[in-house]
């Protein structure tokens, strides 16, 4: 819940439902939410590129790139999206597809490698790896796990 103006989120595992006056509906795993008023203090070149990054988080992005994109040097940009979001622009990139890949972990059947791809991993064998260290177990272990406790029904016995 954003209780104040001033509150950003960004939804890192799974989905929420967000009910407001700007925004209302299901928001998945990777957005991030700035109500209107905390906008302004948000590094407008630093929000373009997070916005980039949400929109194609697939892309083969580099730094240098991403820097580009937004007008600013390698340098300058680094350091700005890092005071801003408290990581370096690859960490977070890495964060974002993973938390992506977890989402779609639970909500398709696609296969590792089809997931891989679409969250921008060029092999399976490095998309496993990078989840694993992420998330403390592999993607078909995530997978299995996550189904298994949405399937769990509690069953009352009579006394």
């Amino acid at each position: 819940m954003l209780a104040d103006a001033d509150t950003v989120l960004l939804v890192v595992r799974g989905a929420c439902a967000v009910r407001g006056s700007e925004r209302s509906g299901r928001v998945e795993a990777g957005t991030l939410l700035v109500p209107h008023a905390a906008r302004r203090l948000l590094d407008p070149k630093v929000a373009r590129a997070l916005g980039l990054l949400q929109a194609e988080p697939a892309k083969r992005w580099t730094v240098e790139r991403l820097a580009r994109a937004v007008g600013l040097s390698r340098a300058a940009f680094a350091r700005r999206f890092a005071a801003v979001s408290g990581r370096s622009p690859l960490r977070y990139l890495t964060e974002l597809r993973l938390a992506l890949a977890a989402s779609l972990l639970e909500s398709t059947d696609d296969s590792l490698a089809e997931l891989a791809a679409r969250v921008g991993y060029t092999s399976e064998f490095a998309f496993s790896r990078a989840f694993k260290r992420q998330h403390g177990v592999a993607p078909g272990s995530f997978r299995r796990l996550r189904r298994g406790a949405h399937s769990f029904t509690p069953v009352l016995a009579a006394a």
